[in-house]
């Protein structure tokens, strides 16, 4: 945050208030001014024009000249005696999470309408990511933008937290979501064909939706991993194969798609595949999309990554309007489905593109 000096003179001269002595702000007469939250302002009235005149700040136009007016002392320091060197007033523009610092006015006890306004404005947080609304911020836009207003009941609370958590649960619907992916390390277990939570509750997650691919990593040698790519095969070709438990490298995997999801391995592992010792040294490891968290309490923050902010704002308005504003569900739908869209196209991975120009060969034949 950045530090700013004024320099204060005290002169005849025409403002709002009319004409008279006025504070004069680096030569200027009575200006507006902009104060940043979270910055330093120093008002230096070292000059031997300000005897007798305390620049001071209120939240109250003209300050305490003003009925029922009170001057402003958060982060207000004065320092030395008005005329004389070293003398000025400092503020620290209070910082307060969304709601601000108070507009300001600088004004002097002494002799009404010699100064003018200050405002505040916000200052940015200096992090990209520092937006990540609470629960009850979420379900407050969702009912605003159904037209439903004022204090909300416990029971619309709790029907707006279960709306937010089925939504959340259909998203898993919509494709792979790049936030939620991540990477299991399951040590390999020799001659054991099912690997899932029950079996292992350390390595293995609890929270899978899907599993998207799988490798066989050897960790044996430390310094030079060996990882073999595992091919999905469906339930038939799983139930197909003639002994299940036939040990050796696994090759193939398929995922039982419970409540709580297992992993069957083919080949089961062999003991040249497996340690009791070392069971880092040989692992089967998969990339899984998690499951979205359940948002818990009202002041909790979404398990959602910022691109999604947008949509799932007005996915629970359009899910709320079901409920208490059918007159606006079809527009807020067409709303959440346009946004969520926008945001699943730019949950990509991004990869490069390639482009082979077509080749021709004696009479116009394409290769």
């Amino acid at each position: 945050m950045a530090t700013i000096t004024f320099t204060v003179t005290v002169a005849s001269g025409t403002n709002a208030f009319g004409t008279a002595n006025k504070f004069f702000i680096n030569g200027e007469v009575s200006p507006t001014l902009e104060l940043q939250e979270g910055n330093t302002y120093i008002f230096d009235q070292s000059d031997a024009s300000n005897t007798n005149f305390i620049l001071a700040l209120s939240s109250t136009k003209d300050g305490t000249n003003t009925a029922g007016g009170a001057a402003y002392t958060t982060g207000v320091t004065t320092t030395g005696t008005v005329g004389q060197a070293g003398a000025n007033t400092t503020i620290i523009v209070a910082q307060v999470s969304e709601i601000g610092a108070p507009n300001l006015f600088y004004f002097c006890a002494a002799l009404a309408g010699m100064g003018n306004i200050a405002n505040t404005i916000s200052a940015t947080s200096g992090k990209s990511n520092l937006f990540n609304p609470q629960i009850d911020d979420i379900i407050e836009e969702a009912f605003e933008r159904t037209n439903i207003r004022g204090t909300r009941t416990g029971y619309q609370l709790r029907s707006a937290r279960r709306s937010l958590n089925i939504m959340f649960q259909e998203w898993a619907n919509r494709g792979v979501h790049l936030w939620k992916v991540k990477l299991a390390k399951v040590p390999l277990i020799q001659g054991q064909a099912e690997y899932s939570y029950a079996t292992d509750s350390v390595n293995f997650p609890d929270d899978i939706s899907s599993v998207l691919e799988a490798y066989y990593r050897n960790n044996s040698t430390t310094t030079n991993p060996q990882d073999i790519s595992l091919t999905q095969i469906s339930r038939s070709a799983y139930n197909s194969t003639p002994n299940k438990l036939t040990k050796g490298t696994p090759s193939q995997f398929y995922v039982d798609r419970k409540i709580d999801p297992s992993i069957f391995l083919y080949a089961t592992p062999s003991s040249s595949v497996s340690s009791t010792t070392t069971p880092s040294s040989f692992q089967f490891c998969f990339y899984y999309l998690a499951q979205i968290e359940n948002p818990g309490s009202y002041s909790n923050t979404s398990d959602i990554v910022n691109r999604f902010y947008p949509c799932m704002m007005s996915g629970l308005a359009y899910y709320l309007s079901m409920k208490y504003s059918p007159i606006r569900t079809q527009e807020l739908e067409r709303i959440y489905e346009s946004e969520l869209l926008r945001a699943l196209d730019a949950d990509n991975q991004g990869t490069s593109t390639f482009i082979s120009p077509d080749t021709f060969y004696g009479d116009g034949v394409l290769s």
